[in-house]
């Protein structure tokens, strides 16, 4: 049972950044450490950061909600290679690190690991 909370949360809370990027594309991307694109560049920021949190919310949702480990590999891959490219983009390109986007990424993806490998070996 702990599995499938878990994994709704990180959904829930993947969901609701979505919905803010829906609603309030400014205070999303201040969330985020950064500014609203204009034009082309916030047409594409806005439907890619809210492309990504509604697909990793909804495959974790499901993967909860149907008690199925196979749901919530989309959003592990997801969050994971998003910590492995902020990480390889202040290593190689000399950005800053969003510590704390990094860290709340490796850490939803192990608790989201240990609740798949749960649902798995309950099924």
């Amino acid at each position: 049972m702990w599995a499938r909370v878990i994994s709704g949360i990180i959904g829930a809370f993947m969901l609701l950044q979505a919905f803010t990027w829906l609603i309030d594309p400014s205070s999303a991307a201040a969330g985020l450490s950064m500014s609203l694109l204009e034009g082309e560049g916030g047409n594409t920021q806005i439907g890619d950061f809210t492309s990504f949190f509604f697909t990793a919310g909804l495959m974790a949702i499901i993967g909860a909600y149907r008690s199925e480990h196979v749901w919530l590999y989309t959003t592990i891959s997801l969050l994971g290679s998003a910590a492995v490219f902020r990480i390889s983009a202040g290593l190689f390109h000399g950005t800053d690190f969003l510590t704390s986007a990094i860290a709340f990424e490796i850490v939803a993806s192990i608790l989201l690991l240990i609740s798949a490998n749960k649902l798995k070996s309950e099924a």
